[in-house]
């Protein structure tokens, strides 16, 4: 259930533990290409165009107007990551636009903003979505989307099958979203999403790996189109031209993972002779790896977002056949640790190599599985901050 509070004027992660480790303070006079793309699709009432976003006296704005472009009346714009994120808590501080028929989003998504749901888009986060006819409420989702088609598939999405939403559903926020700026943020761990309205908790949403294939690296976008949600009369063409403004984005990280697919297998590797396993990695549709060859090694190199002591735990996979003697070595500030894992028997799932151990920041930390007397399995590593 979602808890309405009256939120207070302040911004930040919800542990010191968060390292600041990507952001855009919007401070300059045009939007930095090297972080953004535009986005410039056709969607719903409005053409988005990269003219109608605009860089100054720190703030990005997303202009609204009445113009006739690509078969539309109207126009709106946004901005999309070049680089896609996954765990951590994201931030934005933003400020709405009166008049109907708008729809402002803080949210996520793999694209490059030429469009909203290419077949490869499956995790989707809402840290907001607003529809300006009612700016004081918003609603906080999670969507699931499926590969196909489905004749129920919403029509913004192009028909897109999907799993049941994880909404916290529409509710009043307390204040008008217009009115004034208002810091938004949500924290994706493992098993959950947290929302957070000026760094108060405002729904819980829960997102286990194992129940949901879809814990993809996603792209964060900041963008407005106009839209017919939530019963929208349409667009108040009195209120234009209008504008959409956010001060800055932040995305902060604690912990860091390294798996065998995905963004992070570039500080994955291996010796010897390995194969692509049958068994799933920590989500249901991330691959494993195995191997028979003795001597056969795998490793992983973590990206650690601040110096500091992590545990370290190795996704491991049970097998009949598996390594009785599984060795990984840690290599860490004060040294190497070893542990000697049994995956013959126990659940498949995280184990616990040891720790606290300190770690220096950036790509740093090693582990290092040499197989056994039996089937090595690799997946995933991950560093956990402790202090």
């Amino acid at each position: 259930m979602s808890t309405v509070s009256t939120p207070q004027a302040l911004a930040g992660p919800p542990s010191p533990l968060y390292e600041l480790v990507w952001a855009d303070e919007f401070d300059g006079t045009a939007v930095d290409t090297s972080k953004w793309h535009h986005r410039t699709d056709v969607k719903g009432w409005s053409s988005q165009r990269p003219e109608n976003v605009t860089i100054g006296d720190g703030l990005m704005t997303v202009h609204l107007r009445k113009e006739r472009h690509r078969g539309m009346d109207y126009t709106g714009g946004g901005l999309v990551s070049t680089v896609p994120f996954r765990y951590g808590y994201y931030e934005t501080r933003m400020k709405a636009n009166a008049g109907s028929g708008w729809h402002p989003a803080f949210w996520t998504g793999a694209s490059d903003g030429t469009t909203t749901f290419p077949d490869y888009s499956r995790t989707e986060i809402d840290g907001f979505e607003i529809d300006t006819h009612q700016t004081h409420r918003t609603r906080h989702n999670i969507w699931l989307w499926l590969p196909g088609q489905d004749p129920d598939g919403p029509e913004e999405a192009g028909g897109r099958a999907h799993a049941p939403v994880i909404t916290s559903g529409v509710y009043d926020l307390g204040f008008d979203t217009a009115a004034e700026f208002h810091t938004y943020g949500f924290e994706w761990t493992e098993d959950q999403v947290k929302y957070y309205v000026d760094s108060v908790l405002m729904y819980t949403a829960s997102y286990p790996p194992l129940r949901y294939t879809q814990h993809d690296y996603a792209n964060v976008w900041l963008s407005v189109l106009a839209i017919g949600f939530q019963g929208s009369p349409g667009v108040d063409d009195t209120a234009l031209p209008a504008q959409v403004q956010w001060e800055y984005f932040r995305y902060y990280a604690k912990d860091s993972y390294t798996d065998n697919d995905g963004p992070s297998a570039t500080r994955y590797g291996e010796t010897g002779t390995w194969h692509t396993g049958s068994l799933p990695g920590h989500t249901l549709e991330n691959t494993s790896r195995y191997s028979e060859d003795p001597g056969a090694t795998a490793t992983w190199r973590g990206w650690l977002p601040a110096a500091g002591t992590y545990d370290v735990y190795a996704y491991t996979i049970a097998h009949p056949d598996g390594d009785t003697n599984a060795r990984y070595d840690v290599d860490h500030g004060d040294g190497t640790a070893t542990a000697l894992v049994n995956t013959r028997t126990g659940p498949t799932g995280w184990r616990r190599l040891g720790g606290p151990w300190p770690f220096a920041a950036g790509d740093n930390g090693l582990v290092t599985l040499t197989r056994g007397d039996g089937i090595a399995w690799a997946d995933a590593v991950k560093f956990v901050r402790v202090s």
